[in-house]
C-alpha cells in the first residue's frame, strides 16, 4: 500500500508540475523557436514584437495544447522515475549525494525523452505557423503525419531528444536538490520562495547543459513538414550528426546558441513554476489525500 500510495503521490505532484510548467513559460518557448528557425540573427525583442504585431498576442500560445496534453505523462514519468530511483537506492536526502542525483536525473530523463518527443514534434510544428493555420489540431495534425509516414513519424527526432534530456536532467536535479540542500543548511527549513530560487538555479543550469542538443532536435522534428527525399537529417543516429555538422558550417559555434536568452529565461521561469508546483503537490497530498 506505501508504494501505492508513493506512486500515486509521485504522479499526481508530477502532473501539477508540468501544468505549471507549460502554462508560465510557453511564450518565451515559442520566442525561443522562432529564433533558432531563422538564419539571421535577432533579439527576443524583436521576435516577440514581430509575433505580436503580425499575429496577435494570442500566437505567444500557439502550439500550446500539445505540451499540454503530454504535460500530464511526462512530467509525471519524470519525477516518478527519479523518485523511484532515489527509493530503490535508498538515498539519503539529507545529505549531499551528487552522483545519485546526476545518474537519477540522468535514468528519468532518458525514460520520459519518449514522451517527451511527440509533444515537442507537434509543439514545433504549430509554433511555426507563421501566416496562415493549416493545421488547428493536435489530433489532426498526428493523424496526418500516420497516414504519410507511420507511426514512427510521431516520433521523429527522439534519438536527438535523448540526447538533449540526458545531460539535461541529469544536471537539472543536481542543481536543485544542491540549492535545496544549501537553502535547507542555512535556515532550517524551505518555503515557497526557497523551491523557487532551487528552480530558478536548475532551469538556468540545465539549459547551460543542453542548449547545442536542442538547437539540433528543434531542426530535426521541424523537417517533419518536409517530404521523405527532401530531409537532410537521418542516419542510425537519427540525423544528429549531420544536422550537428550543417550548423556549424552555417553559423559556426555561435550557430549551437541562436536563441539561447529567450531559452534561458523560458527555463528559469518554467522550471521554478515546475518545481514549486511539484513540492507545493506532495505537500497537499501528505496533508490532504495520503492514505
Amino acid at each position: 500500500m506505501d508504494q501505492w500510495n508513493e506512486f500515486l503521490q509521485d504522479t499526481f505532484a508530477g502532473s501539477l508540475g508540468g501544468v505549471t510548467f507549460v502554462l508560465s513559460a510557453h511564450p518565451f518557448d515559442t520566442i525561443k523557436v522562432r529564433m533558432q528557425m531563422v538564419s539571421e540573427n535577432t533579439s527576443i525583442l524583436k521576435t516577440a514584437y514581430k509575433i505580436f504585431k503580425y499575429e496577435g498576442p494570442f500566437a505567444f500560445y500557439k502550439g500550446v495544447v500539445s505540451p499540454l496534453l503530454f504535460s500530464f505523462p511526462v512530467s509525471a514519468t519524470l519525477f516518478a522515475c527519479y523518485e523511484q530511483y532515489m527509493r530503490y537506492f535508498q538515498v539519503d536526502r539529507d545529505s549531499y549525494q551528487l552522483m545519485h542525483w546526476g545518474v537519477g536525473g540522468a535514468y528519468a530523463g532518458f525514460i520520459q525523452s519518449f514522451a517527451t518527443s511527440p509533444s515537442e514534434l507537434f509543439k514545433i510544428v504549430f509554433q511555426m505557423q507563421i501566416s496562415e493555420r493549416k493545421r488547428n489540431s493536435v489530433l489532426r495534425c498526428m493523424l496526418e503525419f500516420v497516414q504519410k509516414e507511420g507511426i514512427a513519424a510521431v516520433f521523429k527526432g527522439v534519438n536527438s531528444t535523448i540526447f538533449r534530456d540526458i545531460p539535461q536532467y541529469s544536471t537539472f536535479f543536481i542543481a536543485f536538490e544542491s540549492t535545496k540542500q544549501y537553502l535547507q543548511s542555512q535556515k532550517g527549513y524551505l518555503n515557497i520562495f526557497d523551491q523557487f530560487l532551487a528552480g530558478i538555479a536548475a532551469g538556468l543550469v540545465c539549459i547551460c547543459f543542453s542548449y547545442p542538443q536542442d538547437m539540433v532536435k528543434t531542426k530535426i522534428q521541424y523537417e517533419i513538414l518536409e517530404s521523405k527525399q527532401n530531409r537532410k537529417y537521418s542516419g542510425i543516429d537519427g540525423g544528429i550528426s549531420k544536422c550537428i555538422k550543417e550548423i556549424y558550417k552555417v553559423s559556426g559555434f555561435k550557430g549551437f546558441w541562436q536563441g539561447f536568452n529567450s531559452c534561458a529565461i523560458y527555463y528559469m521561469v518554467a522550471c521554478s513554476a515546475q518545481l514549486v508546483g511539484y513540492e507545493q503537490g506532495r505537500i497537499f497530498w501528505d496533508t490532504y489525500v495520503k492514505y
